[in-house]
């Protein structure tokens, strides 16, 4: 499987992969499908991140916004996605909160 995509959209076999991964919004506690989230760049590809699994997350809407940079200090949330796929959110806040890819086997 291609991990990495020198393109800003993830290739048909990434976006397989994410599907079977997340399975949901990966904002803690949001459980909203797959199928109504966006992908998303961890570190914003405008900014130098990269198209690749371990930068790329399903987030709903809602949540996809809150950690987007036009959004002020005081609201904005950031997230720091591990190899494994573990993502380290930090509140504005201050509080962390760690989101884990479900380890069951997803056929998409």
């Amino acid at each position: 499987m291609v991990r990495e995509t020198d393109t800003y959209t993830p290739t048909e076999g990434m976006r397989r992969f994410l599907r079977a991964r997340d399975q949901h919004c990966r904002f803690p506690g949001c459980r909203m499908p797959v199928h109504r989230c966006d992908i998303d760049h961890n570190h914003d590809h405008a900014r130098g991140g990269k198209t690749r699994i371990d930068n790329l997350a399903h987030l709903c809407r809602a949540h996809h916004t809150l950690k987007h940079p036009d959004v002020s200090d005081t609201h904005r949330w950031t997230a720091r996605q591990e190899r494994d796929g573990t993502i380290t959110w930090h509140s504005p806040l201050g509080r962390t909160y760690t989101d884990r890819p479900t380890h069951r086997v997803m056929f998409v």
